[in-house]
């Protein structure tokens, strides 16, 4: 699995709806009982960018300081 160039944790790709690519913390599947009873998965990907101790090194107004 990919590490985070920044904080070296794992990570993995997802994309947005307007297809960019998005890092995600991997987890384990989240289920939860819906309204009839039944047990349903629940997508519990959060970004990356808000758990990576290193996320303002990736940020676009640092990118756009460098370039």
């Amino acid at each position: 699995m990919p590490e985070c160039k920044g904080c070296g944790k794992t990570i993995v790709w997802g994309e947005t709806e307007d297809g960019k690519r998005i890092p995600l913390d991997p987890k384990p599947p989240v289920y939860r009982f819906n309204e009839h009873g039944k047990l349903e998965r629940v997508d519990a990907s959060v970004t990356h960018f808000a758990t990576c101790s290193a996320a303002n090194d990736f940020s676009a107004s640092k990118r756009k300081a460098t370039a």
